[in-house]
């Protein structure tokens, strides 16, 4: 059946808004955009009158943790290293119950959506969000996270029989993922790295996170120095680059990688970045509870990184609203306009997951994955900077062609 939305605002594939306009789905995709007058519609279609919202594609949230979900705003103490506060989250996890992480991970699915969120990318180190998240309103990417060389083959597997599932298993898409760069050895590495060529497998990992990070890497000392090499060898031997030339050195990062946070890079690694055709996810709120230096926005925009937005989890920063992040970027940077602030989470992170055919903007044949907001402007301001520095109500949100959330 075909259901014709008519709004008063609609964001278009150009980035410009039309007015008065009209999103005809059927069968879980769009199948046209565009005037109210112009949209073919028949007598036996369904049509339904949002009124005063402006239609958006569904925002993409690029990372995080959801099985974290139980200890959230677990925050650091002042003076607390990251490394002690790391250790003493991972501590705290153990003593979860398998059904306490679903509860979790369902609830956070929620509670994204409610938010205007419509597609996450899940990092997960027992593979729990892949089952969690499968009857949920919300598009899944399920990256799973090899934190340790012991667990290599298992998660590599894992990974594996998701692609192989003929029923197109849980998700969206899937990824595997080292946990930083000094999680594995170069081995490792490698391996995860060949597991995905000529699949649709992604690749993610966790890059110059911490000045801990940093200073094991650079001077190979400090807590978090130790605290890696316990059980296994520094991976990067007598090196003393940083993390991301150190991974390029050594050929661990691939063709279009996603990574994470990347707080503590030079414009040189962005360089290198760049050349890999790397999209880095900055996860701005969860850095600064975690007192993390912030992400170099401007020298990473010179070098066309293509940025995208992630909230870690809740576990620190407690909440998972791109909103929030995009009004505190734009308070930031007001220089960089809204549509660009919105393009990093939709349009980027769509090509991160290389699902641009299918997300990242209303246009016909893409995903019928939509999100209505309301929020107070004048006649003639631009909707997209005011929006961005509103508080905008979540009225419509649609998965797939499914109306989840109807508050209009």
């Amino acid at each position: 059946m075909t259901t014709v939305y008519f709004a008063k605002h609609i964001l278009l594939d150009t980035g410009e808004i039309m007015h008065n306009g009209a999103v005809s789905v059927c069968g879980g995709a769009i199948a046209e955009v565009g005037p109210r007058g112009a949209v073919r519609r028949s007598a036996d279609e369904r049509t339904v009158n949002l009124g005063d919202i402006l239609l958006l594609p569904g925002l993409i949230n690029m990372h995080t943790h959801l099985e974290e979900a139980p200890i959230r705003s677990y925050t650091k103490e002042p003076g607390e290293s990251y490394t002690a506060w790391n250790s003493s989250k991972y501590s705290r996890m153990r003593q979860l119950t398998t059904g306490q992480v679903r509860s979790g991970i369902k609830l956070s699915a929620r509670e994204m959506v409610a938010q205007g969120i419509t597609t996450v990318a899940d990092t997960t180190r027992t593979g729990l969000s892949a089952e969690a998240l499968a009857g949920e309103a919300v598009r899944a990417v399920i990256i799973r996270e090899i934190a340790d060389e012991e667990f290599l083959n298992e998660g590599i597997e894992q990974v594996r029989a998701w692609m192989a599932d003929e029923r197109g298993g849980p998700a969206f898409g899937y990824g595997t993922a080292p946990h930083a760069v000094y999680s594995l050895s170069p081995r490792g590495h490698r391996k995860i790295i060949e597991q995905g060529y000529g699949t649709n497998c992604l690749w993610a990992c966790h890059a110059a996170e911490s000045a801990e990070e940093m200073q094991a890497f650079c001077d190979q000392t400090g807590d978090f120095f130790f605290s890696q090499t316990r059980k296994y060898p520094w991976p990067a031997g007598e090196s003393r680059l940083g993390p991301v030339q150190y991974a390029i050195s050594e050929n661990l990062i691939p063709s279009r990688a996603i990574l994470y946070h990347c707080n503590y890079v030079t414009g040189y690694d962005l360089g290198l970045l760049a050349a890999k055709r790397a999209f880095i996810t900055i996860c701005r709120g969860y850095s600064k509870v975690m007192g993390h230096k912030d992400f170099p926005v401007e020298l990473a925009r010179n070098r066309g990184i293509k940025i995208c937005l992630g909230t870690e989890g809740i576990v620190a920063a407690g909440g998972t609203n791109l909103f929030d992040d995009l009004f505190e970027l734009k308070r930031e940077y007001p220089h960089i306009s809204a549509q660009e602030l919105f393009g990093w989470v939709t349009k980027n992170p769509a090509a991160a997951l290389r699902a641009s055919d299918k997300l990242g903007s209303i246009a016909p044949a893409k995903c019928a994955d939509i999100v209505g907001v309301r929020f107070p402007y004048e006649a003639g301001e631009d909707l997209l900077e005011r929006l961005v520095m509103s508080d905008p109500k979540v009225a419509f949100v649609m998965v797939g062609g499914e109306e989840v959330i109807v508050d209009c």
